[in-house]
């Protein structure tokens, strides 16, 4: 039987092992187990679960949802100070960056990634049958190269540029002024993802009504808490926005999503307590972490900081860790950041627990 001949040397994205598998490795209870891979928020919104709740009997389950998710998407245009024609709701960034890579690109077009960057940029590149250059971060901090990407994509002609800002999984932030001169600079779209937006307050989102080549996308499982939810949006303008529901799934959506995504808009300044106590906490895990042997973090703008183990094996790091029911992302292996560890940041409890074990393992 025949498939695509793009799988045929086709790295799929790594996913995360369950918490279950982990807590039976770890021989401790899964209540025990501390997930600090996966970049999602560590907080619960039991609040606006309780108000689903209230209401889910009354929840049409039966029908399919209002496929304009009006109600979602006054709250998002709200948040944003945008018009409804400059939004697109989808389920969760990733079928964002699925929706952008169906619209924009064709079997055997170009799309520039600036490497190490979030894995399913390449991916869903790959998959809609595009040619992906990359263009290597420099040092020191992981600064996009944006001479080479206007290069690059001006001698290969290069249909799209993809940028993650604040990048995933360097934690740093490309100047708003340098996505403009991308912009300016070429004939390709220049698609942001900014699932990370709220742990930095910086967007280009309002650019877009000037640059109609320039797509925000953006999610609501970091900072708003709604990883499981799966509601994620992009910005863009009228014109390119219409270009995108011509994809754009009728029904990718649940009811139950849309009305707790509502909810979730409704309370903003939940959302914002949840971002200043992980941002504290991110900078004193930073400090302490430099603090330690044979560790060196770097800067970061989101919800989780990427490390470098000096004189031992990552690899080793990470198994003892995880031996411990403590997951944190092993990126050793990843061209650019090689060595390197990924934490999420967590509660204060999660990450006490991170560090004393960190330093167990490092402080040998």
């Amino acid at each position: 039987m025949k498939i695509r001949k793009v799988f045929e040397n086709f790295t799929p994205y790594e996913w995360e092992i369950s918490s279950q598998e982990v807590a039976k490795i770890a021989n401790i209870p899964v209540e025990q187990v501390i997930r600090l891979d996966t970049n999602a928020s560590p907080y619960k919104p039991r609040s606006w679960l309780n108000e689903v709740a209230k209401i889910l009997p009354e929840l049409q389950v039966n029908q399919y949802p209002d496929t304009k998710y009006s109600e979602l998407l006054d709250g998002i245009c709200s948040y944003n100070n945008v018009g409804e024609d400059n939004v697109v709701v989808t389920n969760g960034a990733d079928e964002g960056i699925d929706i952008v890579t169906k619209t924009f690109v064709d079997n055997g077009d170009k799309v520039i990634i600036s490497t190490p960057t979030y894995s399913m940029l390449k991916i869903s590149s790959q998959i809609a049958g595009a040619k992906v250059l990359e263009v290597p971060r420099k040092a020191p901090g992981f600064r996009d190269d944006i001479e080479e990407i206007v290069n690059v994509c001006c001698r290969e002609k290069a249909n799209v540029i993809f940028f993650c800002n604040p990048n995933n999984p360097t934690g740093n932030f490309t100047d708003i002024e340098n996505l403009r001169i991308v912009a300016e600079e070429t004939d390709a779209w220049i698609v942001v993802d900014e699932a990370y937006y709220e742990y930095c307050g910086k967007t280009a989102a309002n650019l877009i009504s000037k640059y109609p080549n320039l797509v925000i996308i953006r999610t609501l499982s970091k900072a708003f808490s709604l990883a499981g939810a799966r509601i994620g949006y992009i910005l863009a303008n009228e014109d390119t926005v219409k270009k995108l529901n011509l994809v754009r799934p009728p029904n990718s959506l649940t009811v139950v999503s849309i009305k707790l995504g509502t909810i979730a808009l409704s309370d903003i300044n939940q959302m914002r307590k949840w971002v200043d106590e992980i941002v504290e906490e991110r900078e004193r895990l930073f400090r302490l972490l430099n603090s330690m042997k044979n560790v060196e973090a770097y800067p970061s703008e989101t919800n989780f900081l990427l490390f470098r183990i000096k004189g031992l094996d990552a690899n080793t790091v990470h198994e003892k860790l995880f031996r411990k029911g403590i997951c944190v992302r092993n990126l050793s292996g990843v061209r650019g950041i090689e060595n390197c560890l990924r934490v999420t940041i967590g509660t204060r409890e999660q990450n006490e627990k991170f560090l004393n074990e960190l330093k167990n393992i490092v402080e040998v």
